[in-house]
């Protein structure tokens, strides 16, 4: 079973039986919930009154609409921005998607008698081993064409679908979003189905005419017992045609449909139970459902056609009365983090949310109505755990870097002591000080009462970020945080919620912050340079047509206010929340970059959309580690302006960007200015190991980034290149951009491998950083890589040193897939890979 890494919340004790992974014990996000969520608001307007039109019978389509009352956006509940009840009726029916043309770029759908076909799943071999969240790679008797591409292979996943190019196995909600964002994607029951616990299984009917895979009476995931059976199965004809035939379906949720993959071409979200003749080049689905919800995803994209990209966080309540989840208060995805060293993955999907570049998390925090109108009175549902609504918001807030860190335990790698309550929060047992990321401050009565029983008592809970926190988050230096230590072997559950008073036994572990440390690597970036300052945009979702009264806008207009204060407070007066709505203004150093002492680096400021008069921007070094001039000026019709950050002497700054128009941002950044090149190193961003042709440029640039022990680019830099064994590198001096990268354009010349390396002037000897390419004779023409021919050119070993394959003597001759490099072939094959 994986570990849950996304950050879903704030949960009640669930009173029934959980229903399937989704839950998981009342949380429903995972991380790789980001990427699940549809773009609904991509449908065109007549797409859209067709959808309302076959769920209401209204006669219009009203458009979504996203205005601000005061400092609250104000977001309308359709288009997609909640996905309505809708229950499964296509079983005892067969739909068909029939090509539309020869290539398959585009479908026409049609829904027909039942006509599951029992014979071919009887006759069809079992995938044996099959699990819960598990693949089959299955190669196919005939080529099949599926929007405009031609594939003879497929992937059969345990989730009622099959994806070309690419398997799906993530533990995330099966939803409409994921469905079109990941691989091209056949799903008859898009669904947490469990294979492994079906006596018949999933079978697979290859023939020459059609491949036929069936789930026959597979059950639904549960946490404990057995789920509702679910009989459908997939037919792919030789002629392109696209077959789902159901014998029994009992669900309360799916996703059915076909979809190109990778959110390509427009979606439509249609009634297959009424039919049409319309052709569709993109997904087309239906989303079924017993509940409403709120589609985040979708809410964001809305409020992004209205907003600019000006918010690390958005913030959702809904005056609807939908629960952010079953038994959960409340929720956080983490949409954008790159920062490493507090025990999560990082993670950039805020595309897909409609923020280039900006947003970094989104909070559901689910009805208004559930919470007190006095921000800092006790939620009912969270009494025990001292909870109030700002207490609340700062706990999903801080789940962008809380809490995923843990020492390891010597008996058991996998295990992370320190988490508790999803593995997303602290352990009860953990003496987390009382933090807003759950744990409680415990105290060790044998300080003071030796051999006292019970030994341990929490006396403190919900209080705000601990110094352990802060360290995560980026707040505060390892030096200013204490030991703390841990309750092992408790005679409580390490996954009970805070709650003060509560007596345990168990044995005492000291934890110090470098243990910590040693387990998830140091926090990168630290507190010098981190980000401190963040923007939230508080969002109410209102029914459509109607005004959010004004007791609701007042109560979450004292929500917004108070958090800040509250956050502020929670951050020991290290961190700020913003809560203002206001236009965007781009600082290229945005939030931290780095110049060199005695240099300088180009900076920008840009707006999202043309100034409509001189904008001037006022620019303000507040510590004296570097000059910047008194102000740029964007002129009016224009986006951007240009200045220069010049370093004056080692040490940490920070950049106030303040705009003559208040309607704009105010941006703060950090820059760290370093004393020498000494200190800062090559990375390499793209362009290693590549198929070379001798004389012939490569197929992509080698690009190259300068950055410092926290990871920060460094503008204006020169990069020195060369390059071994023949060849042209151009140019031979580049200078780092804005980004803080270098790019050049690499020729090789003749021999099995090829190398260039590269050097920032300045930077000792051992910073310098080469890449490689391997010569393409050594690739025979048909595609099989010839082992022999590598080993008369250069050894196995230096090979499996730079490129990390395995070329020993007897190896069979793997054969190239289409975009697979011989590298990553001899790796899957050689190495144990279990799939190519």
């Amino acid at each position: 079973m994986r570990r849950l890494t996304g950050a879903l919340l704030i949960a009640l004790v669930a009173t029934g039986p959980v229903e399937a992974r989704q839950l998981r014990g009342g949380c429903g996000t995972t991380r790789e919930k980001l990427a699940e969520q549809l773009h609904l608001h991509r449908l065109s307007v007549k797409q859209r009154r067709q959808y309302l039109l076959s769920r209401t019978g209204a006669a219009t389509a009203p458009r979504a609409v996203a205005r601000d009352l005061g400092e609250i956006a104000i977001l309308d509940d359709s288009e997609g921005v909640v996905a309505r009840l809708n229950e499964f009726n296509l079983d005892r029916r067969t739909l068909v998607f029939t090509p539309a043309a020869a290539s398959a770029t585009r479908y026409r759908f049609s829904l027909l008698e039942e006509s599951y076909d029992a014979g071919a799943a009887l006759a069809g071999s079992r995938l044996e081993g099959l699990e819960d969240d598990d693949t089959r790679l299955i190669d196919l008797k005939f080529p099949f064409s599926f929007y405009g591409a031609t594939y003879r292979q497929v992937y059969v996943n345990s989730d009622g679908n099959l994806t070309f190019t690419a398997s799906d196995t993530a533990i995330s909600e099966r939803s409409l979003g994921r469905m079109a964002a990941g691989p091209p994607r056949v799903a008859a029951l898009f669904r947490d189905l469990d294979p492994s616990m079906s006596r018949e299984g999933v079978t697979v009917l290859s023939a020459a005419d059609r491949l036929v895979v069936s789930w026959v009476a597979v059950p639904e995931y549960r946490e404990v017992g057995l789920g509702p059976m679910q009989t459908f199965q997939i037919r792919l004809q030789a002629d392109g045609r696209i077959e789902f035939a159901y014998a029994g379906i009992n669900t309360s949720s799916a996703v059915v449909g076909i979809a190109p993959g990778r959110l390509a071409g427009a979606t439509s979200v249609v009634t297959f139970l009424q039919g049409g003749s319309q052709e569709y080049s993109g997904t087309v689905a239906e989303r079924f459902g017993r509940a409403n919800e709120i589609d985040v995803v979708t809410a964001a994209q809305k409020f992004y056609t209205t907003h600019e990209d000006a918010y690390d966080y958005l913030v959702f309540f809904n005056s609807l009365g939908i629960d952010a989840g079953d038994s959960a208060v409340s929720y956080e995805l983490t949409v954008r983090n790159q920062d490493r060293g507090f025990g999560d993955v990082p993670v950039d999907v805020g595309a897909q949310f409609g923020s280039p570049r900006r947003l970094r998390a989104v909070l559901n925090l689910g009805p208004l109505s559930q919470f007190p109108d006095d921000p800092n009175q006790l939620v009912p549902s969270r009494q025990l755990s001292r909870d109030t609504p700002v207490t609340i918001l700062a706990h999903e807030a801080g789940h962008l870097f809380l809490a995923y860190a843990s020492v390891r335990d010597p008996l058991d790698p996998e295990a992370r002591p320190m988490l508790g309550y999803q593995g997303a929060h602290w352990a009860f047992t953990f003496n987390s000080e009382a933090s807003l990321a759950e744990g409680n401050r415990i105290r060790d009565r044998w300080e003071t009462e030796p051999a006292t029983a019970p030994r341990f008592t929490t006396i403190g809970v919900t209080e705000g970020f601990s110094p352990l926190d802060q360290y995560l988050m980026g707040f505060r230096a390892q030096e200013e945080v204490p030991g703390t230590f841990l309750v092992t072997n408790a005679t409580v559950s390490k996954d009970r919620h805070p709650q003060l008073n509560v007596n345990f036994d168990g044995q005492r572990r000291d934890i110090a912050l470098e243990e910590v440390i040693r387990a998830e690597g140091r926090r990168t970036p630290d507190h010098t340079v981190a980000q401190c300052r963040f923007r939230f945009a508080f969002i109410l979702i209102a029914a459509a047509g109607t005004e959010p009264s004004a007791q609701d806008l007042q109560k979450l207009d004292r929500f917004r206010r108070e958090f800040e204060t509250y956050y502020h407070k929670a951050a020991s007066q290290r961190a700020w929340a913003e809560t203002t709505l206001r236009r965007a203004l781009r600082v290229s150093i945005f939030p931290a970059g780095g110049v060199l002492a005695g240099g300088s680096m180009p900076a920008s400021v840009t707006l999202e959309r043309p100034a409509e008069a001189n904008l001037i921007v006022d620019l303000r070094a507040l510590n004296g580690y570097a000059s910047i001039p008194a102000s740029a000026t964007i002129p009016a019709g224009a986006t951007r302006t240009s200045f220069t950050i010049t370093g004056l002497r080692a040490g940490v700054d920070e950049i106030v960007a303040t705009p003559s128009d208040s309607r704009y941002e105010t941006v703060r950044a950090r820059v760290q200015v370093a004393g020498s090149a000494a200190a800062l190193r090559l990375v390499v961003r793209s362009g290693d190991k590549q198929i070379a042709t001798p004389g012939a440029p490569l197929a992509a640039p080698v690009v190259f980034a300068v950055v410092d022990e926290n990871g920060l680019p460094y503008p204006g830099v020169r990069v020195r290149a060369s390059v071994a064994s023949g060849g042209t590198v151009t140019p031979a001096v580049g200078i780092t951009g804005e980004d803080g990268t270098v790019s050049f354009q690499w020729t090789p010349g003749a021999g099995p491998l090829q190398q260039l390396t590269a050097t920032p002037d300045g930077a000792p000897p051992a910073s310098a950083v080469t890449v490689s390419a391997l010569g393409r004779p050594y690739v025979v023409a048909e595609g099989v890589v010839n082992a022999a021919s590598y080993r008369a050119g250069i050894s196995p070993g230096s090979l499996a040193t730079i490129f990390g394959v395995n070329l020993a003597a007897g190896r069979p001759r793997p054969r190239v897939s289409p975009g697979r490099s011989p590298w990553q072939v001899w790796r899957s094959q050689s190495m144990g890979s279990p799939r190519p």
